[in-house]
């Protein structure tokens, strides 16, 4: 009988050992649900339907994307948009103290021109701009600053006007340098960008295009209309006082042309700056309601876990009980 006896204590313990292990499993893994606030097993938690999480997951991976499209483009419009207010602010107040030039003094004159000479390069180094390394006007060249430098984008006009001294011919050489696309004209030798837009998505149903470049007639037109105010005070030309004012007439009529078009690209441009804006609106509420149902698929019911995480305490600890229960009646049959 004793023999027999021990068969059945050997495998009522083994029992015990294995309802004991499974019990340590339950627990660990409710503990570790409770800690972390997560499923342990997603595919069972899911009943092995993987594809709705792996949407949702891909999607927000999409959308992460499309916030980090978007908040570049947003930093490079940003930092276009404070370049060209920059500009219009010279050019809208210069335009109009050069257009009055001819009723100045001489000495006025000659300040206006020094005057010139010092906005050309402010308004190079502001279309010279660059956003996290980015130059914003290049094109797809984005980096290599789209304009010479400004002494040598003068040197160049200088070229254009040598042994001129009447101010209607030289106003016409200077348009004819900046309009032309030829080897010789301004955009082969100060432009070092390139004329292709670049674009970006922002959104699953929003791509946002930048087309604007140094090139532009806005900025065309607004440098040679300093150019001009700078060339007038030139010393090599030598031009006189009625010269000089006339030539800074010329160029006042093309700053004030230059402010219109700088006007309009700050529109157009804040046109496309409220779509980003939108876009990101929607990329946002589509994340929240995504991350949402990545929760309720992820997250373990805290309540039910720390039911279940109680019970399975409870059980183990009824285990141990009759584990050492049973220890002690097996012991007492062996006595026996």
């Amino acid at each position: 009988m004793k023999g027999s006896n021990s068969i059945g204590d050997l495998s009522r313990f083994a029992q015990l050992r294995q309802s004991n292990a499974l019990l340590k499993a339950r627990l660990a893994l409710l503990s570790k649900e409770a800690a972390s606030g997560l499923k342990s097993d997603v595919p069972a938690a899911l009943g092995g339907n993987m594809g709705r999480l792996a949407h949702v997951q891909s999607r927000l991976a999409l959308l992460e994307s499309y916030d980090r499209n978007a908040s570049l483009l947003q930093s490079e419009q940003d930092g276009l948009q404070a370049a060209l207010t920059g500009v219009g602010d010279i050019v809208s107040a210069r335009g109009a103290q050069m257009l009055a030039a001819p009723t100045l003094s001489g000495i006025a004159v000659d300040a206006l021109c020094g005057q010139a000479m010092q906005d050309f390069g402010t308004v190079v180094r502001m279309l010279n701009t660059q956003i996290g390394g980015r130059f914003v006007l290049s094109g797809t060249a984005v980096t290599t600053a789209p304009l010479s430098q400004p002494d040598d984008i003068l040197d160049l006009a200088r070229a254009q006007v040598s042994g001129l001294s009447d101010p209607a011919g030289i106003s016409a050489a200077i348009d004819a340098w900046f309009a032309s696309d030829a080897p010789t004209g301004f955009a082969a030798q100060a432009f070092h960008g390139t004329s292709l837009p670049t674009s970006a998505g922002v959104s699953p149903d929003t791509t946002i295009t930048q087309d604007v470049n140094a090139l532009d007639p806005a900025f065309r037109t607004t440098l040679k209309g300093l150019v001009l105010g700078a060339l007038a005070g030139d010393p090599g030309l030598g031009l006189s006082s009625a010269s000089k004012a006339a030539l800074l007439g010329q160029a006042g009529q093309r700053l004030v042309q230059g402010s219109t078009l700088i006007t309009q690209l700050q529109a157009e441009l804040g046109m496309k700056q409220e779509i980003v804006q939108q876009a990101v609106s929607r990329n946002t509420a589509e994340t929240s309601a995504l991350s949402i149902a990545r929760s309720d698929m992820l997250s373990a019911d805290p309540y039910e876990t720390a039911s279940a995480l109680a019970q399975t305490q409870t059980s183990l600890q009824n285990l141990y009980a009759l584990t050492a229960r049973l220890s002690q009646l097996s012991l007492t049959d062996y006595i026996k």
